[in-house]
Formats: C-alpha cells, structure tokens, sequence
C-alpha cells in the first residue's frame, strides 16, 4: 500500500510536470490552433470528412463544441465545410491544406516535447511509465 505522503508527492510533482507540458504545448498554440482544435484537425486528417456529430461522438464532446471549435478552424482556413456527395442536406467538415500543414508542424512540435521531458529516461523507465499509464487509463472513469 502506498504512504499518503507517497500519493502527496507524486501529486505534487504531476502537477508540476503538467503544468510544464501545458506550457510547451501553449507554445504552439502560438501559430493560431488550440489543443482542442488540433485533436479536431488531427480526426479529420485521419479520417477524411466527417459531420459535427461523428467529430464529437470520437471525442466525446457535445455537437455545440464541435461547432464553435470548427468555427474557429473555418475562420483559421484550416478546415471547410462540404455537403455530403450523398445527402446534400449533410454538412461534413473536411481539413483542409492549411490545416495539414499545421497537423505537421503539431507532430513536429509534440516529438521535441516528448523528447525534451522523456528521451534522456533510460528504455526501461520509458517502458515502466508507459505500462503504468494504461494502467491507470485502462481503469473504468474514476471521478
């Protein structure tokens, strides 16, 4: 069983390690696109077009949010909206090049943050890490 003071201080220092991540990740934020945003873009990069209501059953958000994120991402250029060849009654929001452009300037950004907090830990604490964060992710929502 772990001391409470263990459970204090891996608290503290979590904490403190998310709030440095935050601040590189604010870094990037810089060039015009949120976190949420970006896990938008990265969806339709992957996915192809999708509507609003698929974006937010993937990432478990309401349509609302999806709308006003997709606003932002429309205004940005980095994401339309097309009709679906389908129904065109359908909306979809598609990426668009300007928003690949910054899914790879993300993927750059996010390899120099893993890098600059992970890649000095030697392979076995890497692997150690990684095995106890799907652990605790592996568990069914906690709060």
């Amino acid at each position: 069983m772990t001391s409470r003071q263990d459970l204090y201080e891996l608290e503290e220092t979590f904490r403190q390690l998310f709030r440095r991540i935050r601040t590189s990740w604010s870094r990037f934020e810089e060039q015009g696109v949120s976190a949420s945003q970006a896990i938008i873009l990265e969806k339709l990069n992957s996915d192809g077009p999708l509507k609003v209501s698929q974006i937010a059953e993937a990432l478990w958000i309401t349509s609302g949010a999806v709308t006003t994120l997709s606003d932002k991402l429309i205004a940005g250029g980095f994401a339309k909206r097309t009709r679906s060849e389908e129904d065109r009654r359908v909306v979809m929001m598609e990426i668009t090049d300007k928003g690949r452009e910054v899914i790879e300037a993300l993927r750059a950004h996010k390899k120099r943050v893993v890098e600059a907090y992970f890649g000095d830990l030697p392979e076995e604490d890497v692997r150690h890490l990684t095995r106890i964060f799907k652990q605790i992710l592996s568990r069914e929502e906690i709060l």
